[in-house]
């Protein structure tokens, strides 16, 4: 099975679902399948390799079994705009590119960028070969959670056009590969059959991603931080759905602990607002660093004593953070404030794994952070439940071996 698949990063760019295309793609390699990647030029990297993709284009990975298309435009990300645009050049350089790739089986898609699932339609049905969509976003629930479209004729096009999106890749698709329940229950609501939706969580690979203990973990020196402190930390993407702001407003009102640090690691379109954020707010226990690269994950993920996942009210509606695997992979206590009827605060709350709180409120996260600072007993059999649950529940094999599956199965019924 040769696999066609897009997606919107590959390493080097930092990015946090990175992890799950590289697992998968060495699944699928495992098993002697290939794939041919069409996905952008990485931007979210240092000058170096961003110069050094500028001219690649074209390369290939284990033994030639991954072939990489890379795609670039010019266009930049100053405001929303232009993120559109960018996002629609990249989506039509993308499909041109799958056109022109040769012998394949069957076509992977994925929800980002927004316009790419209509797109691999149109390659799906020029090649006359299934296609699987990879649902890890919902554009019309993000549109709102986010801000973007608020009210009136802005908000009526703007999620129209979502919508239609959604439509036609779900219709277009063979079959679809989502990541919660709440996700699921909505493509069946929209018409999708029971055969041809099926849920993956995503994943972490705890037998690569593990604990790091601080006399080994080179980032304390190198953020030249006190061993003896209580972290908490923030790792991932600084945009409107993750209020990051929240986090800044607990730290104020915990300043009077000398020894609670608090660690945000991220990168985004919000980065700078969040860092003027800081310094108005005249905060003195936060402290902002670049998201680190891939391979230094469970070093960043292992600082703190307790990892914090945020979402506005109504995110769960259109993701799902995958980092809360790598929370509890790194054996980290966590703290959540998130939509309370989401499956992720279940799962915080039936794995024991930390606090469920409802979103958008530091007063309660102040309080669930103070509340660990004080119980250490507690804290540590967080730890240690987060771990044991993410292991039995979201481990790498079961997830990639389930799409390998799922994809196999379409290309034979399609065949």
């Amino acid at each position: 099975m040769k696999v066609l698949m897009l997606r919107p990063s590959y390493e080097p760019e930092i990015s946090g679902g990175n992890h799950l295309a590289i697992d998968l793609i060495e699944d699928l390699i495992k098993e002697n399948h290939e794939v041919e990647l069409v996905v952008p030029s990485p931007t979210r990297v240092n000058k170096d390799i961003l110069n050094k993709y500028k001219s690649l284009k074209y390369e290939e990975k284990y033994r030639g079994k991954l072939k990489i298309h890379r795609i670039s435009v010019s266009v930049g990300e100053n405001n929303i705009f232009l993120r559109a645009i960018r996002m629609l050049l990249i989506s039509l350089k993308m499909f041109w590119k799958t056109l022109t790739i040769k012998n394949v089986s069957i076509i992977m898609s994925h929800s980002m960028p927004p316009f790419i699932g209509p797109l691999s339609v149109l390659t799906s049905k020029f090649k006359k070969i299934p296609l699987v969509y990879w649902e890890q976003d919902i554009l019309s629930e993000s549109l709102i959670s986010t801000g973007v479209a608020t009210k009136g004729i802005k908000k009526s096009a703007l999620f129209s056009l979502a919508r239609l999106i959604e439509r036609i890749s779900s219709n277009g698709s063979n079959h679809i590969i989502t990541i919660s329940e709440k996700f699921k229950k909505r493509q069946l609501k929209i018409g999708k059959k029971e055969s041809e939706c099926d849920v993956v969580y995503n994943w972490i690979d705890v037998n690569n991603f593990k604990p790091v203990s601080r006399k080994e973990n080179h980032l304390f020196n190198e953020f030249k931080l006190n061993p003896k402190n209580f972290y908490i930390t923030y790792c991932g993407n600084l945009g409107l759905p993750q209020n990051v702001e929240i986090l800044i407003d607990a730290a104020k009102k915990l300043e009077k602990y000398k020894d609670i640090k608090f660690l945000i690691l991220g990168n985004g379109v919000r980065k700078q607002k969040i860092k003027e954020y800081i310094l108005n707010s005249k905060v003195s226990n936060v402290e902002l660093y670049p998201l680190v690269p891939l391979e230094e994950a469970a070093y960043a993920y292992s600082i703190g004593d307790v990892g914090i996942v945020l979402g506005r009210k109504g995110t769960s509606n259109n993701g799902f953070p995958s980092k809360t695997w790598s929370i509890m992979a790194a054996g980290q206590a966590i703290v959540s404030c998130f939509d309370m009827d989401s499956e992720l605060s279940e799962f915080v709350n039936s794995g024991n794994c930390g606090i469920a709180l409802p979103p958008d409120n530091p007063q309660l996260l102040a309080e669930a952070i103070e509340k660990l600072y004080h119980n250490r007993d507690l804290t540590s059999q967080y730890q240690l439940n987060s771990r044991e649950f993410v292991t039995n529940n979201f481990s790498r094999e079961p997830a990639t071996s389930n799409i390998i599956k799922i994809l196999q199965r379409n290309m034979i019924r399609n065949g």
